[in-house]
Order: structure tokens, then sequence, then C-alpha cells
């Protein structure tokens, strides 16, 4: 297996193992309503008065579980076609979202909001859009070791420039700390040059970018 596919499938293997992590706590707190519900099932047949609205409250909290866990299986499933061509015509902006979602747990883990800014108009390229989800997601986990400070806060954002796709990493408040050579490193050159793009690392602003 080359280096890119080694780092696609880390990358694979970090966003599956987030995913299913989700997926328990939607059936940990499942669990436990069906539980609740059973005591109070076990409550009315032994004749004790119970409110309707607790019954209500235990059906609306699984709902919302069973609604969180059907955005989590569609991301999956988005996340899985992602590999059924190896070059095709994709709105970055799809691209992004698709991966903040997915990173959203790994992030709030480390106490970080994402954020992204969506363009208008569509941003497309033609690319392998797996090998782009990993190069964004390698250059997101350098971006969330990297921030500093109480309020840490990454926006990424995607534009056409000329004949350029431009890829945004910005409020990175640390990076003028970094060494120069400290980054890109090789998983994420192989994939630079894999997709024929270069990054620019702006310390002063605070931004990381990409060009393809």
């Amino acid at each position: 297996m080359g280096i890119n596919g080694e780092n696609a499938l880390k990358f694979f293997g970090n966003m599956t193992a987030s995913i299913s992590h989700e997926v328990k706590n939607v059936l940990a707190i499942i669990n436990e309503n069906a539980g609740l519900l059973g005591d109070l099932c076990i409550m009315a047949e032994k004749g004790l008065p119970i409110d309707p609205g607790r019954f209500s409250a235990v059906a609306e909290k699984v709902i919302k579980q069973v609604q969180r866990g059907d955005v989590i299986i569609r991301r999956l499933n988005n996340f899985a076609h992602s590999v059924d061509e190896p070059d095709c015509d994709f709105d970055v902006n799809d691209i992004l979202v698709l991966v903040l979602d997915l990173s959203e747990r790994i992030a709030l883990m480390s106490g970080i909001k994402l954020e992204t800014n969506r363009t208008a108009d569509p941003v497309i390229i033609n690319a392998n859009p797996f090998l782009f989800e990993t190069l964004i997601w390698f250059f997101l986990d350098y971006a969330m070791n990297v921030i500093v400070g109480k309020e840490k806060t990454i926006c990424i954002t995607a534009e056409k420039n000329s004949d350029n796709v431009v890829i945004t990493f910005s409020k990175l408040k640390g990076l003028p700390g970094i060494q120069a050579d400290e980054f890109p490193g090789e998983r994420e050159k192989s994939l630079l040059t894999a997709l024929n793009a270069i990054t620019v690392i702006d310390a002063d602003s605070e931004k990381i970018i990409i060009k393809l």
C-alpha cells in the first residue's frame, strides 16, 4: 500500500471510530429511556398514579435520539460514497461541511469550535474526493493541535480565485509560534502532490492556505 493509501486508511479509521462512538452514545441514551419507560409501565400496572406527561417526555427524548442517529448515519453514508469514483467533479464546500461534521466530536473533546462560511456559488473541482477529504482532515488535525487560548476556534473557507481553488484555515492562534519546517509533514506532502496542490503558511495572519 502506498503512502497515500496508508494515510487515507488512517483517516478512514479515525472517522469511523468517532462515528461508532457517536452511534453508541445514541443507543445508550435510547436504552436508558427504554428502561425508564419500562419502570413507568410497571408502576402503572401496580395502579400507581403516573403523570402522562412523563411518558410523553420519554418518547420525545427517544425521538430526538433517533433523529440524531439518522443524521450520523447519513454522514457515514456520504463519507462511504466518497470512494465510489477515483476522480470526479464535486463542490469543495460539500466536502468541507462533511469533514467538519465528521470531526465535530473530536473537536468538542478538545474544546474547539469548528466553523465554515459557505459561499453562495459552488466551488467545483475535479479530483479524488476521498484523498481530498483526507487532506482536509490532516490539515484540520494539525490546526487543532496548534491553536491555543481559551476561545479555540478554527474557520475553514473555500473560494474560487482566478484559476485556483483556495481553501483557508483561519483563526489559528498559536500558529506564529511554530517552526517553519514543522508543517506540512510527509503525510500532508504526499497528498498535496497527489492532488496537485500547494500550501502556504501565513503565520502572521494565523492562516494556513491550500491552493489547488
